[in-house]
């Protein structure tokens, strides 16, 4: 799954099911990492979680072929990518320190507007402007999670915020490396680079873990790993249209894993806000899905008038 590049097929169930496992797995890394740095450091915790992950991907870089599809043409897109992603797991830990994990889960909401907002200056898109009316409404939604002035407003959801825009800019690089990159070197890349940055400060911080902490180290290692082969499968099998808005499901899944782990339950400005986010993210993914159709029958009609 990670790596294949095999035809297309059409299956929207199997999708479906693909993503929002996806969507389990992330929250459960989102889950145990928010348990870890209460007693870890980030850098502790990126070194656990970048071995781990080369570990499990080197049988699949072997069957692969071995080193030869680790090879890559955009060296430096790959280290800027690996980078974002990097501070992008710093800045989420960061919140989820502090924050509620289905608030955090929430901000992060904001990730398809912010790249479609910056797909405008860094990929050369159009967005039309009922697109960009959407995007101002998602970030309403955000200032309603947020609240800045209130008593509720928390200085970590700036972390969060920067985390959402640091995904964002890692998933359009993704698209610039897409024809010449494989995906399991991006994944090999960004886990060795969080291996390099951990191995750094991890010594100056270092905590023994004990045996449950270890599991759970090497649980974020794993269940990362499966959340990426699941959504990328779940891409392959199924059109965008149909799986992207089960991405949104991440909500109830880090709400529970909340409720169950510390008794949290989201605030009524959480559901409202993550509601504005949710209906802005699905007309922009409605109206992404409707120039796509119309981009292909004008390519079929140009066609048909060519022959």
């Amino acid at each position: 799954m990670i790596g294949g590049t095999g035809m297309r097929s059409d299956r929207p169930f199997g999708g479906i099911g693909y993503m929002v496992l996806g969507m389990v797995f992330i929250c459960a890394v989102d889950a145990m990492g928010k348990y870890l740095v209460g007693s870890y450091s980030l850098f502790q915790i990126l070194l656990v979680r970048g071995v781990i992950a080369l570990i499990l991907l080197a049988p699949v870089i072997w069957r692969m072929g071995g080193l030869r599809v680790l090879r890559t043409r955009k060296p430096w897109m790959q280290l800027g990518r690996a980078t974002a992603a990097v501070l992008a797991m710093f800045a989420f830990f960061s919140a989820l320190h502090d924050l509620p994990l289905a608030d955090v889960t929430a901000v992060s909401f904001a990730g398809s507007l912010v790249m479609t907002a910056l797909s405008v200056p860094l990929l050369k898109e159009r967005v039309g402007w009922r697109r960009w009316a959407a995007i101002l409404v998602g970030f309403l939604g955000v200032v309603v999670l947020v609240q800045p002035g209130s008593t509720a407003f928390h200085p970590s959801f700036l972390y969060a915020l920067a985390a959402t825009v640091l995904y964002a800019l890692m998933m359009i690089s993704a698209r610039w490396m897409a024809t010449t990159e494989t995906n399991v070197s991006m994944v090999f890349y960004l886990s060795l680079l969080s291996a390099i940055v951990g191995g750094f400060g991890a010594p100056f911080f270092w905590v023994a873990p004990s045996a449950l902490d270890w599991l759970l180290l090497a649980g974020v290692g794993l269940a990362g790993l499966l959340a990426h082969l699941c959504l990328t499968q779940s891409f392959r099998i199924a059109p965008v249209a149909v799986v992207a808005p089960f991405e949104y499901s991440a909500l109830l899944w880090a709400t529970g894993f909340g409720l169950i782990i510390w008794g949290d339950l989201p605030g009524m400005h959480v559901w409202i806000g993550s509601a504005i986010l949710i209906a802005a993210g699905l007309y922009i993914l409605y109206s992404e899905a409707r120039a796509a159709r119309h981009k292909t029958r004008l390519a079929e009609a140009s066609g048909v008038t060519g022959d």
